[in-house]
């Protein structure tokens, strides 16, 4: 799908994008892996080795005029190195420009290499030809032996955490800013800045539109790719909604049994009992939100390095992931309703169903936006897990609203289970016209579903008010997710 970020769905054909990907895994050596999925926690998939190619295929993919590319041979073995590395010397042949980070080539990749850039410490010691650099150490008194890799001979006589091994760098450096020896070649640090403001004159020449052409599809071809692929792994990874939905269904079972036919009892202690299920429900089915933060935060890699790529749009991602979190939102809210209600056979399954639904959704948003700002999943979790844990404490259950301090009576309207938990309990109470009485004939403590609401400080609830409030934190929530990513996660270093 990263081909429908670049080229949209009208500049080329499925046949056309096919033919690319199938060039691509080629170059990379996974033509044979072309049928395996990549893996993940729960399933094994790929190889280490395979998944690093993978990722260069990813970008290989789109043909980029320039490629910046960090260890691409690392964790490989030397035949997947050298392959690797031959396919990166076939496209430099082609007019891309490919420049990359490497560690311990092989004496196979290093006659790959055009040009050689040798640091140590920050300091350059050697840029130009790599051909040329035996002979420039050479001639400065660091022959490498012969039969020997050179990229092994400058790594050790560089290297500065074992000083055994390391020369004099200052004389290196020195050495190369004044100008190789004759002996060398040529003055590779005099003819660097004429190289480099010969390029500044000739920019002029350069057509930036073409430059930045690369990308081709708009706002909507981006939302639909993205939720395309949102959706694919919804499905597919077992973390995201399966374990989800599994869990959901088991204790919204566990409950209904618990309160089996709890609707049919008007006996002053079904009172409690009724109240317990609501704020259970209401508490507890919105804190299990908290297990999603983990494939936020692995959905966040992703989306740093596609965005630095320049992909996709912030506005497209998050919105491509609010639209295809909702159907698996609603299938869960929806199953949970049908084990509880009938059940239970409590009050009102439409707006059970509704309040529940925006609930979770909510609670997403708020798990999404955590996943933004903290970075690391256990932070993230117990950052939740008392956000919600404080929310609960306040919402009306265990201290009515009219009893809570002035000093945390804010956080009662701030907290969104406070509407859910008020929606829930009208939509239950106010269909109640009695309750019995106590036996002897004493009057219970509450004589209708009315004085329930009213004990509790709910007599001015409107649900469908209450279940808005809960839906436009949940879109705030979200619009916050969408503000931190654009300012914090560019994806750029």
């Amino acid at each position: 799908m990263a081909l429908r970020f670049r080229y949209g769905y009208n500049m080329k054909s499925e046949a056309e994008l096919k033919s690319l990907e199938s060039h691509a895994l080629k170059l990379v050596g996974l033509t044979s892996a072309a049928g395996t999925k990549v893996g993940d926690i729960f399933r094994k998939g790929l190889s280490g080795g395979q998944k690093r190619r993978l990722s260069l295929a990813v970008e290989l993919v789109k043909a980029p005029k320039v490629m910046v590319l960090d260890e691409p041979t690392s964790g490989l073995d030397s035949a997947s190195a050298f392959g690797i590395m031959s396919s990166l010397t076939a496209l430099a042949k082609l007019g891309h420009t490919v420049i990359a980070t490497i560690h311990q080539p092989s004496s196979d990749v290093w006659t790959l290499f055009d040009k050689l850039l040798l640091l140590s410490e920050g300091r350059t010691l050697f840029f130009g030809e790599s051909r040329a650099a035996v002979g420039y150490f050479g001639a400065l008194g660091h022959q490498c032996p012969e039969l020997s890799n050179p990229a092994d001979f400058f790594l050790a006589l560089i290297n500065t955490d074992f000083p055994l091994h390391a020369c004099d760098l200052g004389y290196l450096q020195r050495a190369y800013g004044k100008g190789a020896p004759a002996a060398a070649g040529s003055a590779y640090a005099g003819l660097l800045p004429h190289e480099v403001a010969l390029a500044k004159r000739q920019k002029k020449h350069v057509d930036l539109d073409v430059l930045h052409a690369g990308k081709a599809c708009g706002f909507l071809a981006d939302c639909v790719t993205l939720s395309k692929r949102n959706l694919l792994n919804n499905l597919r990874n077992p973390g995201i909604f399966w374990v989800r939905f599994a869990m959901y269904t088991m204790l919204s079972l566990m409950i209904g049994l618990m309160y089996l036919e709890l609707g049919d009892d008007f006996s002053p202690s079904s009172v409690l009992s009724r109240i317990n299920i609501l704020f259970f429900v209401a508490a507890f089915l919105v804190f299990m939100s908290v297990a999603v933060l983990p494939f936020f935060i692995i959905e966040r890699a992703t989306f740093l390095r596609e965005r630095g790529n320049g992909s996709y749009s912030v506005g497209a991602f998050v919105l491509s992931n609010v639209s295809m979190a909702l159907p698996g939102i609603f299938v869960i809210a929806l199953a949970s309703t049908a084990l509880i209600v009938p059940l239970a056979k409590l009050n009102g399954f439409g707006i059970y169903l509704a309040a529940l639904t925006a609930a979770l959704f909510t609670a997403e948003g708020f798990m999404s936006l955590t996943g933004a700002l903290v970075p690391h999943y256990i932070i993230g979790i117990a950052l939740g897990a008392g956000v919600f844990g404080f929310f609960m404490l306040v919402e009306g259950f265990f201290i009515v609203k009219d009893d809570i301090p002035p000093w945390f009576i804010w956080v009662h309207y701030l907290a969104f289970h406070t509407y859910i938990f008020r929606a829930f309990m009208a939509n239950e109470f106010e269909p109640i016209a009695s309750f019995d009485e106590l036996p002897g004939g004493a009057p219970a403590q509450f004589s209708s579903g009315r004085a329930v609401l009213e004990f509790y400080s709910m007599a001015d609830v409107a649900i469908g008010r209450d279940i808005g409030i809960v839906v436009a934190f949940g879109f705030f929530f979200y619009a916050m997710y969408a503000v931190v990513l654009q300012l914090f996660h560019t994806g750029k270093r």
